[in-house]
């Protein structure tokens, strides 16, 4: 059995006119306002003293522009995966959070806001529950640390994946309940490898 250890820079987008307007995107494929673009540029000079060997990124155009002038600024290679997207909310997606409530019932938007296990098995109409986005990042960070012979990775993605990806092995009680845009939670994560297969033991 052989242990690895990574450093991990785990990267929300920067801002969309959808987050401006409080609307939920889940999958729905937007991209970074005039702002985002520059939060973007003031992070991917931040981040040129980090050492980051690779980036991992979500295939969504939001998290393309901001992989991409990181990638620029670091001069390092991006891998794009569909599996780092954000959690879907089926008939939700475009749909303001004041109007949660009316359409999906009085109970929805205090589900889908909690960070409470509790509504771990919610979900909007067509869409994952919080449970199988977790899970679904869980597997493909890992799998993909497996495939690369790199230990300082960034993994640039969404608020709620990356928040439950964190929390899901964060040694810490103050883990974050949802990253900010164009914010950077660090992680160094321990990894067995047995018989190829990678199992995360720690992170600190």
């Amino acid at each position: 059995m052989k242990k690895e250890e990574y450093q991990l820079f785990l990267i929300r987008h920067g801002e969309t006119e959808w987050n401006l307007e409080r609307r939920l995107q889940g999958q729905t494929d937007t991209s970074l306002s005039k702002y985002g673009k520059e939060q973007v540029l003031k992070l991917a000079d931040k981040l040129k003293d980090t050492g980051i060997k690779l980036i991992l990124s979500s295939d969504l155009k939001r998290a393309k522009e901001t992989s991409e002038q990181i990638s620029r600024s670091l001069g390092v290679e991006t891998i794009y995966h569909p599996g780092l997207r954000e959690i879907h909310l089926g008939e939700a997606q475009g749909i303001l959070e004041s109007e949660l409530s009316s359409i999906f019932g009085e109970d929805s938007y205090s589900a889908w806001k909690s960070s409470d296990r509790i509504h771990d098995q919610f979900r909007f109409p067509g869409g994952e529950s919080k449970s199988e986005a977790e899970s679904r990042i869980i597997e493909t960070i890992l799998n993909l640390l497996k495939m690369y012979d790199k230990k300082n990775i960034a993994i640039c993605s969404h608020g709620f994946v990356l928040s439950r990806f964190y929390r899901h092995f964060s040694l810490n009680e103050l883990s974050p309940s949802k990253l900010e845009n164009c914010e950077v939670a660090e992680l160094f994560l321990s990894l067995e490898i047995q018989e190829k297969n990678l199992h995360a033991i720690k992170i600190n």
